[in-house]
């Protein structure tokens, strides 16, 4: 209890250092900073926590008296995924999933209505993205420190080696998430931790910098999060590629070293965290996600359906499957995608994600590339544009970096040799 007391007094602080700093546009800074911590919090806040950051906004841009709205074009990629959902609910007989649906998919459209309406400094900008990385730093801190001591008694070398007891600890209040969801957020902080340290002069010290790039991945590999295994090493890449001024020879040479010594790695991880990466569940519910898919690929077979063909007893028949794995979806948001809309669903997602990338290859936006080649890998482990708890993570970052690309595209400085 006291290391929670004290966790909320730390985010606190942080908030008000943030407000503070921020001298002007305090109100809608504020908001973004509510939406940044709260949501990945605990999802009974969700709703709560969007509703008081929405008010601030609207407020903010109503009495403004320089008020615009800048709607971007590459919100109606996710428009899109929306009327997607909506229209699969015309074919859905479950009153309630429709509900849920609904209330899980209303981020999408909300989210870059917001954003069209905050027009940031570049210097609040810089200030929320400081913040972002000081509250994944908090948040591992927390983590780390509650489980030892609870658990263990400060015995560190204990708990350090035990990831699968610190998997189920660390989903208790204030963070009741699942590991993958969990991953999604502190991730995220390691981009932005290179932006921060080489992009535009020195934001962040070295120190900060290595914080929230070691503990996120530490907390991960205790979790055993099968998405951080996977995007971690590509978003380090990243930012190697992306900041390092060497010359090509060595820096290609570096980049065949590491490939090397993450095969080495990936060989050499515990046999229960390479296992999550094939585990017999996702294989069969592949399986038939891909017998479906064949029988309607052209508009698929709506919303709601994914559980009724795991559970179709000649379909498993058929196929083979010894024990059928029954959920409401298929653990790939590409299957899942094309099981509910078919062909017309791929493509809108292959909008959104090569609309995204093209934007950040040719604009040489770093976080923005970081952001979706992460996400790219997460779809294919997780359903995140139909999960109440990651949609609103998604659009945060969505709209926030397409919302303030131009200030965050111009490269200054030079990573160290």
């Amino acid at each position: 209890m006291f290391l929670q007391i004290l966790f909320f007094v730390a985010i606190l602080a942080l908030l008000g250092i943030l407000v503070k700093q921020a001298r002007e546009q305090r109100l809608v800074v504020v908001a973004l900073a509510i939406l940044v911590t709260i949501l990945p919090l605990n999802e009974s806040f969700t709703g709560w926590s969007l509703l008081l950051a929405s008010v601030l906004i609207v407020a903010t841009f109503v009495f403004s008296k320089s008020r615009q709205f800048t709607w971007k074009p590459m919100y109606y990629a996710i428009v899109a995924m929306y009327v997607l959902g909506f229209w699969g609910l015309l074919r859905l007989d479950y009153l309630a999933l429709a509900n849920r649906t609904v209330d899980t998919t209303l981020p999408m459209i909300i989210f870059p209505i917001l954003f069209s309406m905050v027009q940031l400094s570049k210097r609040n900008v810089v200030l929320l993205l400081r913040f972002f990385v000081w509250f994944v730093i908090v948040v591992c801190v927390y983590g780390l420190l509650s489980y030892a001591t609870t658990v263990y008694g400060f015995s560190w070398k204990v708990a350090l080696l035990d990831g699968k007891q610190f998997s189920r600890f660390f989903m208790v209040f204030p963070l009741t998430w699942q590991p993958s969801a969990l991953s999604i957020m502190l991730l995220m902080a390691l981009p932005v931790a290179f932006y921060l340290r080489y992009h535009d002069g020195r934001q962040i010290t070295l120190v900060e910098m290595l914080l929230a790039t070691i503990l996120p991945i530490l907390v991960l590999l205790m979790v055993g999060a099968r998405v951080g295994v996977a995007v971690f090493p590509i978003l380090l890449g990243l930012g190697y590629l992306f900041y390092c001024k060497l010359k090509p020879t060595v820096k290609w040479g570096l980049v065949g070293v590491a490939i090397a010594g993450l095969a080495v790695l990936l060989y050499l991880l515990p046999y229960d965290i390479r296992e999550r990466f094939t585990d017999q569940l996702r294989i069969d519910q592949r399986t038939i996600a891909i017998s479906a898919i064949k029988e309607k690929p052209i508009l698929g077979w709506g919303i709601g359906q994914q559980r009724n063909l795991m559970a179709c007893e000649a379909r498993i028949q058929n196929l083979g499957i010894k024990n059928p794995p029954v959920f409401h979806h298929f653990h790939n948001l590409y299957l899942d995608i094309m099981v509910k809309f078919g062909i017309v669903g791929i493509l809108v997602l292959s909008w959104l994600i090569f609309g995204l990338l093209g934007i950040a290859i040719r604009k040489k936006h770093f976080l923005l590339l970081s952001f979706i080649a992460m996400y790219a890998i997460v779809f294919y482990f997780e359903i995140v544009l139909y999960s109440p708890r990651w949609v609103v993570v998604f659009m945060f970052w969505f709209c926030f970096l397409i919302a303030n690309q131009e200030h965050l595209i111009s490269l200054r400085s030079n990573c160290s040799k």
